[in-house]
Protein backbone atom coordinates (compact mmCIF):
# COMPACT_ATOMS: atom_id res chain seq x y z
CA UNK A 1 0.00 0.00 0.00
CA UNK A 2 1.39 3.47 -1.12
CA UNK A 3 0.71 5.49 2.40
CA UNK A 4 1.71 2.24 4.52
CA UNK A 5 2.83 3.65 7.49
CA UNK A 6 5.71 1.45 9.62
CA UNK A 7 6.85 1.76 13.16
CA UNK A 8 9.91 0.78 15.36
CA UNK A 9 10.11 0.38 19.16
CA UNK A 10 13.63 -0.09 21.60
CA UNK A 11 14.10 -0.84 24.67
CA UNK A 12 16.70 0.64 27.02
CA UNK A 13 20.24 -0.96 27.44
CA UNK A 14 22.94 -0.03 29.84
CA UNK A 15 25.68 2.79 30.12
CA UNK A 16 24.52 6.40 29.20
CA UNK A 17 28.17 7.01 27.88
CA UNK A 18 28.11 3.92 25.21
CA UNK A 19 28.05 5.14 21.55
CA UNK A 20 26.01 2.48 19.82
CA UNK A 21 28.18 3.21 16.89
CA UNK A 22 25.76 1.30 13.74
CA UNK A 23 26.11 3.92 10.96
CA UNK A 24 24.96 3.79 7.67
CA UNK A 25 28.03 2.96 6.16
CA UNK A 26 27.74 -0.64 7.67
CA UNK A 27 24.57 -0.65 5.57
CA UNK A 28 26.32 -1.14 2.32
CA UNK A 29 24.54 -1.18 -0.49
CA UNK A 30 21.23 -2.51 1.64
CA UNK A 31 17.72 -1.02 2.62
CA UNK A 32 17.97 -0.02 5.70
CA UNK A 33 15.40 -2.37 7.03
CA UNK A 34 16.15 -5.35 4.95
CA UNK A 35 18.17 -7.41 7.09
CA UNK A 36 14.58 -7.37 9.40
CA UNK A 37 12.20 -7.92 6.34
CA UNK A 38 10.98 -11.12 6.78
CA UNK A 39 10.26 -10.15 10.30
CA UNK A 40 9.04 -6.96 9.25
CA UNK A 41 6.40 -8.70 7.17
CA UNK A 42 5.12 -10.94 9.58
CA UNK A 43 4.16 -8.65 12.23
CA UNK A 44 2.50 -5.84 10.25
CA UNK A 45 -1.02 -5.75 11.84
CA UNK A 46 -4.04 -5.95 9.96
CA UNK A 47 -5.53 -2.18 9.14
CA UNK A 48 -7.97 -1.04 6.60
CA UNK A 49 -9.86 -2.86 3.80
CA UNK A 50 -8.74 -2.45 0.27
CA UNK A 51 -11.05 1.01 -0.35
CA UNK A 52 -9.87 1.86 2.97
CA UNK A 53 -5.83 1.69 1.08
CA UNK A 54 -7.19 3.32 -1.76
CA UNK A 55 -8.35 6.45 -0.11
CA UNK A 56 -5.37 6.60 1.37
CA UNK A 57 -3.13 5.76 -1.65
CA UNK A 58 -5.20 9.02 -3.10
CA UNK A 59 -4.45 11.41 -0.10
CA UNK A 60 -0.67 10.54 -0.89
CA UNK A 61 -0.91 11.24 -4.35
CA UNK A 62 -2.89 14.68 -3.24
CA UNK A 63 -0.02 15.37 -1.14
CA UNK A 64 2.45 15.25 -4.09
CA UNK A 65 0.39 18.51 -5.74
CA UNK A 66 0.30 19.90 -2.56
CA UNK A 67 -3.30 19.63 -1.22
CA UNK A 68 -2.91 16.97 1.05
CA UNK A 69 -5.47 16.77 3.49
CA UNK A 70 -6.19 14.16 5.94
CA UNK A 71 -8.74 11.42 6.04
CA UNK A 72 -11.29 11.43 8.76
CA UNK A 73 -10.85 7.78 9.08
CA UNK A 74 -6.73 7.69 8.75
CA UNK A 75 -5.11 5.57 11.22
CA UNK A 76 -1.21 5.09 11.07
CA UNK A 77 -0.15 1.43 11.13
CA UNK A 78 2.48 0.49 13.33
CA UNK A 79 4.66 -2.27 11.92
CA UNK A 80 7.03 -4.42 14.82
CA UNK A 81 10.14 -4.96 13.74
CA UNK A 82 11.59 -8.05 15.94
CA UNK A 83 9.63 -10.18 18.70
CA UNK A 84 7.29 -7.67 20.59
CA UNK A 85 8.06 -8.98 24.10
CA UNK A 86 9.96 -6.55 25.11
CA UNK A 87 8.39 -3.97 28.15
CA UNK A 88 10.13 -1.06 27.07
CA UNK A 89 9.01 0.38 23.98
CA UNK A 90 10.31 3.05 21.68
CA UNK A 91 8.55 4.84 18.34
CA UNK A 92 9.81 6.54 15.70
CA UNK A 93 8.40 8.46 13.19
CA UNK A 94 10.55 9.40 10.13
CA UNK A 95 10.22 12.89 8.13
CA UNK A 96 8.58 13.06 4.43
CA UNK A 97 11.96 11.99 3.05
CA UNK A 98 11.12 8.24 4.04
CA UNK A 99 13.26 5.55 6.10
CA UNK A 100 15.19 4.55 2.81
CA UNK A 101 16.77 7.99 2.24
CA UNK A 102 20.48 7.09 2.61
CA UNK A 103 20.83 9.81 5.06
CA UNK A 104 19.21 10.96 8.15
CA UNK A 105 16.00 8.72 8.54
CA UNK A 106 18.15 5.71 7.89
CA UNK A 107 20.59 6.14 10.39
CA UNK A 108 17.63 6.82 13.24
CA UNK A 109 16.24 3.53 11.83
CA UNK A 110 19.53 1.75 12.45
CA UNK A 111 19.73 3.17 16.01
CA UNK A 112 16.75 1.74 16.72
CA UNK A 113 17.44 -1.51 15.06
CA UNK A 114 20.95 -1.67 17.33
CA UNK A 115 19.16 -2.03 20.24
CA UNK A 116 16.98 -4.39 19.20
CA UNK A 117 19.57 -6.41 17.50
CA UNK A 118 20.98 -6.21 21.43
CA UNK A 119 17.42 -7.53 22.76
CA UNK A 120 17.02 -4.28 24.58
CA UNK A 121 14.00 -3.20 23.25
CA UNK A 122 10.67 -4.22 20.71
CA UNK A 123 11.55 -1.36 17.79
CA UNK A 124 8.96 0.06 15.29
CA UNK A 125 8.53 2.79 12.96
CA UNK A 126 6.19 5.34 11.09
CA UNK A 127 6.95 6.10 7.49
CA UNK A 128 4.90 9.46 7.35
CA UNK A 129 4.31 11.13 3.78
CA UNK A 130 3.00 14.21 5.00
CA UNK A 131 3.46 16.76 7.72
CA UNK A 132 -0.14 17.01 8.72
CA UNK A 133 0.50 13.61 9.37
CA UNK A 134 2.81 14.09 12.01
CA UNK A 135 0.73 15.08 15.27
CA UNK A 136 -1.57 11.36 14.68
CA UNK A 137 1.14 8.84 13.90
CA UNK A 138 3.01 10.46 17.33
CA UNK A 139 -0.29 9.86 19.00
CA UNK A 140 -0.51 6.48 17.89
CA UNK A 141 2.04 5.65 19.54
CA UNK A 142 0.96 7.16 22.92
CA UNK A 143 -2.30 5.71 22.35
CA UNK A 144 -0.37 2.36 21.93
CA UNK A 145 2.03 2.72 25.17
CA UNK A 146 4.97 3.40 24.11
CA UNK A 147 7.89 4.91 26.84
CA UNK A 148 10.13 6.62 23.78
CA UNK A 149 8.28 8.79 20.69
CA UNK A 150 10.69 9.96 18.59
CA UNK A 151 10.23 12.76 15.61
CA UNK A 152 12.77 12.52 13.17
CA UNK A 153 13.91 16.34 12.08
CA UNK A 154 13.11 19.91 13.18
CA UNK A 155 9.66 19.54 10.81
CA UNK A 156 8.37 17.61 14.11
CA UNK A 157 8.63 20.72 16.20
CA UNK A 158 5.23 21.98 16.83
CA UNK A 159 3.02 18.40 16.67
CA UNK A 160 5.52 16.76 18.97
CA UNK A 161 5.29 20.00 21.83
CA UNK A 162 1.52 19.39 21.06
CA UNK A 163 1.18 15.83 21.17
CA UNK A 164 3.23 15.53 24.35
CA UNK A 165 0.84 18.21 26.12
CA UNK A 166 -1.78 15.70 25.34
CA UNK A 167 -0.22 12.62 26.91
CA UNK A 168 2.01 13.61 29.55
CA UNK A 169 2.61 9.94 31.08
CA UNK A 170 4.68 9.13 27.52
CA UNK A 171 8.04 10.56 26.88
CA UNK A 172 8.74 12.41 23.51
CA UNK A 173 11.76 13.34 21.58
CA UNK A 174 12.94 15.28 18.48
CA UNK A 175 15.96 15.41 16.55
CA UNK A 176 17.21 19.10 15.39
CA UNK A 177 15.31 21.02 17.63
CA UNK A 178 15.67 22.26 21.04
CA UNK A 179 12.67 24.57 22.30
CA UNK A 180 13.02 27.76 24.69
CA UNK A 181 11.31 25.86 27.20
CA UNK A 182 11.21 22.18 26.75
CA UNK A 183 8.62 19.96 28.02
CA UNK A 184 9.31 17.92 31.18
CA UNK A 185 8.25 15.07 29.35
CA UNK A 186 10.75 15.57 26.21
CA UNK A 187 14.27 15.47 25.12
CA UNK A 188 15.83 17.21 22.27
CA UNK A 189 18.69 16.14 20.57
CA UNK A 190 20.70 18.30 18.55
CA UNK A 191 24.02 18.20 16.62
CA UNK A 192 27.92 20.36 16.42
CA UNK A 193 26.57 19.65 12.35
CA UNK A 194 29.11 23.26 11.69
CA UNK A 195 31.70 20.78 13.06
CA UNK A 196 31.91 17.69 10.15
CA UNK A 197 31.26 20.59 7.95
CA UNK A 198 34.36 22.62 8.56
CA UNK A 199 36.35 19.29 8.26
CA UNK A 200 34.60 18.43 5.04
CA UNK A 201 35.20 22.62 3.70
CA UNK A 202 38.54 21.96 4.60
CA UNK A 203 38.81 18.96 2.46
CA UNK A 204 36.81 20.17 -0.52
CA UNK A 205 38.75 23.43 -0.63
CA UNK A 206 42.74 21.81 -0.51
CA UNK A 207 41.57 18.94 -3.41
CA UNK A 208 39.51 21.68 -5.58
CA UNK A 209 41.23 22.31 -8.67
CA UNK A 210 39.26 25.05 -10.35
CA UNK A 211 39.03 26.82 -7.14
CA UNK A 212 35.05 26.90 -6.96
CA UNK A 213 33.18 24.55 -5.08
CA UNK A 214 29.95 24.32 -3.85
CA UNK A 215 26.94 23.78 -1.24
CA UNK A 216 23.37 22.23 -1.74
CA UNK A 217 21.18 22.36 1.12
CA UNK A 218 17.56 20.88 1.29
CA UNK A 219 15.90 24.04 2.97
CA UNK A 220 17.12 26.86 3.87
CA UNK A 221 16.67 26.69 7.43
CA UNK A 222 18.55 27.02 11.02
CA UNK A 223 19.66 23.56 11.40
CA UNK A 224 21.04 23.44 7.47
CA UNK A 225 22.91 26.70 8.30
CA UNK A 226 25.19 24.90 10.20
CA UNK A 227 26.30 22.72 7.86
CA UNK A 228 26.49 25.40 4.98
CA UNK A 229 28.66 28.02 7.75
CA UNK A 230 30.82 25.25 9.09
CA UNK A 231 31.48 24.41 5.46
CA UNK A 232 32.31 27.68 4.20
CA UNK A 233 34.48 28.38 7.50
CA UNK A 234 36.66 25.10 6.61
CA UNK A 235 37.04 26.48 2.86
CA UNK A 236 38.01 29.52 4.17
CA UNK A 237 40.73 27.89 6.58
CA UNK A 238 41.82 25.97 4.13
CA UNK A 239 42.43 29.54 1.36
CA UNK A 240 44.16 31.00 4.35
CA UNK A 241 46.90 27.67 4.73
CA UNK A 242 47.53 27.34 0.96
CA UNK A 243 47.39 30.96 -0.24
CA UNK A 244 43.93 30.67 -2.23
CA UNK A 245 40.83 32.22 -2.33
CA UNK A 246 38.33 29.65 -3.46
CA UNK A 247 34.28 30.80 -4.44
CA UNK A 248 31.74 28.95 -2.80
CA UNK A 249 28.11 28.30 -4.37
CA UNK A 250 25.21 27.96 -2.48
CA UNK A 251 21.85 27.09 -3.41
CA UNK A 252 18.74 25.55 -1.91
CA UNK A 253 16.56 22.32 -3.58
CA UNK A 254 13.41 23.37 -1.19
CA UNK A 255 12.91 20.17 -0.25
CA UNK A 256 14.88 17.04 1.21
CA UNK A 257 12.68 14.75 -0.84
CA UNK A 258 13.35 16.20 -4.49
CA UNK A 259 16.31 14.35 -5.78
CA UNK A 260 15.37 14.62 -9.22
CA UNK A 261 15.73 19.01 -8.85
CA UNK A 262 19.39 18.38 -6.52
CA UNK A 263 20.10 16.64 -9.26
CA UNK A 264 19.63 19.35 -11.84
CA UNK A 265 21.14 21.87 -9.39
CA UNK A 266 24.34 19.91 -8.86
CA UNK A 267 24.60 19.80 -12.47
CA UNK A 268 24.44 23.44 -12.92
CA UNK A 269 26.95 23.92 -10.45
CA UNK A 270 28.91 21.49 -11.94
CA UNK A 271 28.56 23.52 -15.58
CA UNK A 272 29.56 27.08 -14.00
CA UNK A 273 32.99 25.18 -12.59
CA UNK A 274 32.66 23.45 -9.49
CA UNK A 275 34.49 20.42 -8.92
CA UNK A 276 33.85 19.97 -5.19
CA UNK A 277 29.56 19.74 -4.07
CA UNK A 278 28.65 19.46 -0.55
CA UNK A 279 24.72 18.96 0.20
CA UNK A 280 23.19 18.40 3.20
CA UNK A 281 19.63 17.66 2.15
CA UNK A 282 18.43 14.20 2.63
CA UNK A 283 17.48 11.73 0.35
CA UNK A 284 17.52 14.76 -2.14
CA UNK A 285 21.03 14.28 -1.92
CA UNK A 286 20.93 11.27 -3.80
CA UNK A 287 20.57 13.44 -7.18
CA UNK A 288 23.79 15.59 -6.20
CA UNK A 289 25.56 12.40 -5.90
CA UNK A 290 23.76 10.58 -9.00
CA UNK A 291 24.93 14.34 -10.89
CA UNK A 292 28.83 14.02 -9.77
CA UNK A 293 28.85 10.01 -11.25
CA UNK A 294 27.59 11.18 -14.30
CA UNK A 295 30.11 14.75 -14.79
CA UNK A 296 32.85 12.63 -12.75
CA UNK A 297 32.96 15.45 -10.45
CA UNK A 298 33.34 15.03 -6.71
CA UNK A 299 30.02 15.24 -4.20
CA UNK A 300 30.75 15.25 -0.54
CA UNK A 301 27.84 13.14 1.56
CA UNK A 302 25.85 14.08 4.67
CA UNK A 303 24.54 12.08 7.96
CA UNK A 304 26.10 8.68 6.96
CA UNK A 305 29.22 7.62 5.09
CA UNK A 306 27.61 8.10 1.41
CA UNK A 307 30.39 6.85 -0.37
CA UNK A 308 28.89 3.34 -1.43
CA UNK A 309 26.66 5.48 -3.47
CA UNK A 310 29.43 6.10 -5.63
CA UNK A 311 32.67 4.89 -4.66
CA UNK A 312 34.87 6.89 -6.92
CA UNK A 313 32.93 10.61 -6.83
CA UNK A 314 32.40 10.97 -3.05
CA UNK A 315 34.60 12.56 -2.14
CA UNK A 316 34.30 12.19 2.10
CA UNK A 317 30.89 12.50 4.35
CA UNK A 318 29.80 14.83 6.73
CA UNK A 319 28.72 12.49 9.26
CA UNK A 320 26.18 13.15 12.26
CA UNK A 321 25.35 9.86 13.81
CA UNK A 322 21.58 10.38 14.35
CA UNK A 323 21.62 6.52 15.46
CA UNK A 324 23.92 7.26 18.43
CA UNK A 325 21.53 10.12 19.71
CA UNK A 326 18.21 7.88 18.85
CA UNK A 327 19.95 4.91 20.95
CA UNK A 328 21.75 6.66 23.97
CA UNK A 329 18.81 8.90 24.77
CA UNK A 330 17.14 5.78 24.58
CA UNK A 331 19.15 3.81 26.99
CA UNK A 332 19.23 6.92 29.48
CA UNK A 333 15.57 6.96 29.68
CA UNK A 334 15.07 3.63 30.32
CA UNK A 335 17.39 3.86 32.99
CA UNK A 336 15.80 6.73 35.07
CA UNK A 337 18.67 9.57 34.23
CA UNK A 338 16.90 12.19 34.09
CA UNK A 339 17.06 13.59 30.03
CA UNK A 340 13.21 15.09 30.92
CA UNK A 341 12.97 18.57 29.47
CA UNK A 342 16.80 18.87 28.43
CA UNK A 343 18.42 19.29 24.76
CA UNK A 344 21.59 17.19 24.41
CA UNK A 345 23.61 17.89 22.32
CA UNK A 346 26.36 16.36 20.37
CA UNK A 347 29.50 17.00 18.60
CA UNK A 348 33.06 16.04 17.96
CA UNK A 349 33.61 15.67 21.37
CA UNK A 350 31.29 13.06 22.39
CA UNK A 351 32.16 11.38 18.95
CA UNK A 352 29.00 11.80 17.37
CA UNK A 353 30.07 14.09 14.05
CA UNK A 354 32.87 13.51 12.07
CA UNK A 355 34.05 12.02 8.59
CA UNK A 356 34.66 8.83 7.41
CA UNK A 357 38.31 6.76 8.57
CA UNK A 358 38.73 5.56 4.50
CA UNK A 359 39.31 8.40 2.35
CA UNK A 360 40.25 6.67 -0.79
CA UNK A 361 39.66 9.74 -3.26
CA UNK A 362 42.33 12.33 -1.27
CA UNK A 363 45.61 11.44 0.40
CA UNK A 364 47.25 10.70 3.82
CA UNK A 365 48.43 13.30 4.03
CA UNK A 366 45.26 15.51 3.71
CA UNK A 367 43.58 13.11 6.11
CA UNK A 368 46.66 13.17 8.95
CA UNK A 369 46.02 17.52 8.52
CA UNK A 370 41.73 16.74 8.92
CA UNK A 371 42.16 14.74 11.98
CA UNK A 372 44.99 17.42 13.41
CA UNK A 373 41.99 20.24 12.75
CA UNK A 374 39.38 18.12 14.74
CA UNK A 375 41.64 17.74 17.67
CA UNK A 376 41.88 21.64 17.48
CA UNK A 377 38.13 21.70 17.41
CA UNK A 378 37.55 19.03 20.31
CA UNK A 379 39.66 21.40 22.81
CA UNK A 380 38.11 24.90 21.51
CA UNK A 381 41.21 26.04 19.95
CA UNK A 382 39.04 26.41 16.47
CA UNK A 383 34.96 27.71 17.39
CA UNK A 384 33.25 26.85 14.09
CA UNK A 385 30.47 29.67 13.36
CA UNK A 386 26.74 28.57 12.95
CA UNK A 387 25.45 31.75 11.22
CA UNK A 388 26.74 34.50 8.95
CA UNK A 389 27.79 36.87 11.37
CA UNK A 390 30.20 34.49 13.11
CA UNK A 391 31.37 33.21 9.80
CA UNK A 392 32.16 37.12 9.10
CA UNK A 393 34.01 37.01 12.68
CA UNK A 394 35.95 34.17 11.83
CA UNK A 395 37.30 35.43 8.75
CA UNK A 396 38.15 38.91 9.88
CA UNK A 397 40.86 36.89 12.58
CA UNK A 398 42.24 34.56 9.90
Amino acid sequence: MHNMKKLVLIMGCTLTTVLFLSGCQDKAKEEPSSAEASQTEASVKESGNDQAGETADEAADQAIAGVYTLPADFEPDIITVGPDTNKFKVGMVTNSGGISDHSFNQSAWEGLCTLNSNNLATVSYIETHSDVEYEADLSKFAEEGYDVIWGIGYQFAFDLETTAQKYPDNHFAVVDYAYEKIPENVTCATFKSQEPSFLVGYIAASVSKTGKVGFIGGQDVPAIDLFKYGYMAGVAWADKELGRETEVMTDYIGSFEDSVKGGQIARSMYDEGCDVIFHAAGGAGTGVIQAANSKGKYVIGVDCDQSYLAPENVLTSAIKMVDVAISNISVQYNLDDNIGGRNIEYGLAEHAVGIPEEHLNYSDELYDKVKELENQIIFNEIVVPVDEASLEAFKKEL
